[in-house]
This record gives structure tokens, C-alpha cells and sequence, in this order.
């Protein structure tokens, strides 16, 4: 049978340029069939990029929510370095979402270093993000770990630094391939102000900034080698009602991001909290 006239036909994702406080940021926009019911910013981690997550933005709009995928400054085809700032990020990628898909609301999920950035965002601009979801949040402890064992990778300029951390090669939340242009296994690259960040980072409480924060779905694996469980459990206990903790048995540090339980919850939970 031949499609109706009138079928509705998800459009395919296109580019976004994003200005974030004079940083221009490259995006990703997925958008549903008809009217989008709300909409999903997506987050990535740290070393990690948009295209690492374009099976959530799909998923997202097959389920009739606008979505975006975006690089964080310092990161893909972003400008800048990723410094105490980049929460900012996730502030000018999330309305233009709303912009560009005119959805009546906007929640967001990020990963490890996303997820950081990202309860920073939902702090300091209450009311933006409905609800959140969180894969392994990484706290500043980890953060720093992560930078300290990052390697100078001289080829990518004087601020580019490659991690090399066995078993952080492959995609990071949601999608097993590749990056885009390289192979499979390719090492993670982000340009980052060592300097800024590491005062910062030493200082970072996302505990106290998630006290009494509403509508966050949690998810972590408990043998998680890079950003401790305990960390979760440290959020889930000061977090308000209503939310939720998914604890993985198993999976590492990339797990929840690469779970389909999770991908499901994530969508589930953003509309359910999106009225």
C-alpha cells in the first residue's frame, strides 16, 4: 500500500549553530513527525561528541519529542576550551531547542562529565529544564582524575589533550560506534583550560547543588571504575521528590548510557514530567 498524501514523515537531523556567551557550538537537531509533545537536549561527556549520541536523538523523536545533540566548547566542532563555564553550554543549546522546535517544554539527560555540567545548568537556571537524567555524574574528583591522566596531544594544538584511559574508547552514552571520521576505537579528543578547571573542580559540590532538585532520574553502574556509585547514592539521598535511582549491576562507566532499559527510561521519564 502506498503511503497517504498526508502521512507525516520524520525529517532527518540537521546542523545547529549554537551561540554560547560569544562561543559558537555545533548541533545536532532532531525533530519528530508532527508537532513535537516536548523536547530532549542530550549531553555528552567528556573527550565525547554530538555524534556519539545520535541514537538517543532518534529514539527521542521517534517518540515524538524534538531532540539535540550538541559538542560542549572545547569539544567536536565547537569553539573554545572547556573551562568552568561550560555549564553555560547546556543553558544556550537548551533554548535553542526550544526555539528551533517550539516545544512546550524541555528536559535533558547527560553523561558523566555532561551530567556535572548539566545540574550546574538546571542550578542556576531553575526552571529551564523540566526534568532531568543523569548517567554516572562525574564529581570534581573525577573530573580531575580524568585530567590528570589525559595525555598532551601536540598534533591538536597547546590546549588539545587525548585520553588514553584503557577501555574509554568507544562511545559513550547510547551508541557503540564510532566517532565520526575515524575508526572504531579512535581516542577521545577535547581541548581543555587545564589551568581554569582544575581550581574549579577541586571546589565542585554537585551534592549541594542538587539539594532539594526535583524530577532527576538517576542512573550508574555499580562497578563503575571511573566516577564512583557512592557518588550517585550521595545525589539520590538529597534529591526531591518525585525521582528516581536505576543501579546497574554491572556495564562500567559507559553502561547506562549504552543500557535500552535506560534509553526507555530516559524518554518515559521526560514526558512523564513534562506536563
Amino acid at each position: 500500500m502506498q503511503p497517504s498524501s498526508h502521512t507525516h514523515v520524520r525529517p532527518g537531523p540537521r546542523p545547529v549553530a549554537i551561540d554560547s556567551s560569544g562561543v559558537e557550538l555545533a548541533g545536532r537537531l532532531f525533530l519528530p513527525a508532527g508537532r513535537p509533545e516536548g523536547a530532549l537536549l542530550v549531553c555528552h561527556g567528556a573527550g565525547s561528541r554530538k555524534e556519539n549520541h545520535e541514537i538517543m536523538g532518534e529514539q527521542a523523536a521517534d517518540a515524538g519529542l524534538a531532540a539535540l545533540t550538541f559538542d560542549f566548547r572545547g569539544h567536536g566542532g565547537s569553539a573554545g576550551l572547556m573551562g568552568p563555564d561550560g555549564w553555560r553550554d547546556a543553558v544556550a543549546a537548551g533554548g535553542r531547542l526550544l526555539a528551533e522546535s517550539g516545544a512546550p517544554w524541555l528536559a535533558a539527560r547527560g553523561a558523566s562529565m555532561g551530567g556535572a555540567m548539566l545540574l550546574l545548568a538546571a542550578r542556576a537556571r531553575p526552571g529551564l529544564f523540566r526534568s532531568l537524567v543523569l548517567l554516572c555524574p562525574a564529581d570534581g574528583a573525577s573530573l580531575l582524575a580524568g585530567l590528570d591522566e589525559l595525555a598532551w596531544a601536540p598534533e591538536a594544538g597547546p590546549h588539545a589533550l587525548r585520553e588514553h584511559k584503557a577501555g574509554d574508547t568507544q562511545a559513550e552514552a547510547g551508541d557503540t560506534r564510532a566517532e565520526a571520521g575515524g575508526p572504531q576505537g579512535r581516542d577521545y579528543i577535547g581541548r581543555f583550560d587545564d589551568a581554569a578547571l582544575r581550581p574549579f573542580l577541586a571546589a565542585l559540590d554537585l551534592v549541594a547543588a542538587a539539594q532539594g532538585m526535583p524530577r532527576v532520574l538517576l542512573a550508574h553502574a555499580r562497578d563503575d571504575d571511573a566516577v564512583p556509585f557512592a557518588h550517585s547514592e550521595r545525589l539520590a539521598a538529597v534529591l526531591a521528590p518525585p525521582s528516581e535511582f536505576i543501579a546497574l549491576d554491572e556495564g562500567g562507566h559507559h553502561g547506562p548510557g549504552r543500557s535500552p532499559l535506560v534509553a526507555r527510561a530516559t524518554i518515559d521519564w521526560a514526558r512523564a514530567n513534562g506536563g
